[in-house]
Parts: structure tokens; sequence; C-alpha cells
């Protein structure tokens, strides 16, 4: 089973310090880091994929969509980090009953840096695909 962490490499910002999305690149490598440097062990495959191309209208996605599409049933959560590198303040999500209040008990682990609110709705141009095929996102 796969799990999913992604964000794209193009920017909004041209200055010093791009943010979208580099800096969600960065932060879905660093969270695979951790994992490794804390000694961790996921029970599931994490597998980080760098987007590209999606101001060009998201090819880099659909391609990867495309190659992959016949293992959907092993995805069981795509994430992007999108939208800059803001503080954060909680996670949009798009998904059954169940697998909302996974997603909920998971954010209790970030109570003490105030990152628990679970949005109704997500949203990524990298990550619809998966999702309008009814994985979570």
């Amino acid at each position: 089973q796969i799990v999913l962490v992604s964000g794209h490499l193009d920017s909004w910002d041209v200055g010093q310090g791009a943010m979208d999305d580099g800096g969600g690149a960065f932060i879905s490598w660093e969270a695979l880091s951790l994992i490794k440097d804390l000694g961790l062990r996921p029970k599931r495959t994490l597998r980080l994929v760098l987007w590209t191309a999606e101001e060009q209208g998201g090819i880099g996605a659909e391609q990867y969509y495309q190659l992959h599409k016949e293992n959907i049933s092993n995805f069981d959560i795509v994430m992007e980090s999108d939208e800059g590198t803001f503080k954060p303040s909680g996670l949009g999500f798009t998904g059954n009953a169940k697998a909302r209040d996974i997603m909920k008990e998971i954010l209790t682990l970030l109570q003490p840096i105030n990152v628990t609110d679970v949005y109704d709705d997500a949203d990524g141009t990298d990550i619809d695909y998966w999702m309008r095929n009814g994985v979570p996102g």
C-alpha cells in the first residue's frame, strides 16, 4: 500500500524564497526525511513525488496518473503541499467519513503546534486525478 506525499516545483514568487510551491516540495521531502531520521518504520510505502508542469496544465501529474492508475487500489492516500509555506492551521481533506475520522485522529498529534483543522474539501492539480477516482486526498 502506498501513501503519496508530494509538492510541485514551480513557483509564483520569482524573488528569493519562492513559495508556491517549491516550498511544498521541500516540506514533503523533509517530512520523509524526518521519518527516516527518527528511525520510524511505516506500515506502508511512502512515495515522494516532486511534480513538474503544474502551471502548464498539470501535464506531469496527468502522466504520472496514466502510468500508475492500474494500481489505484494500492494508493491509500495522496497528499500535496501547495499554496505556499505559510503557518499551517490544518489540512484540506476529501474522502469518506471513515477516512475523515482517521485523519482527524492523526491531526490530534499536531495539537502542540495548533495544526488541527480538517477542512471539508481538498484540491490540488497534481492529485485531482486520484481524488476524482476515489483515493482520499
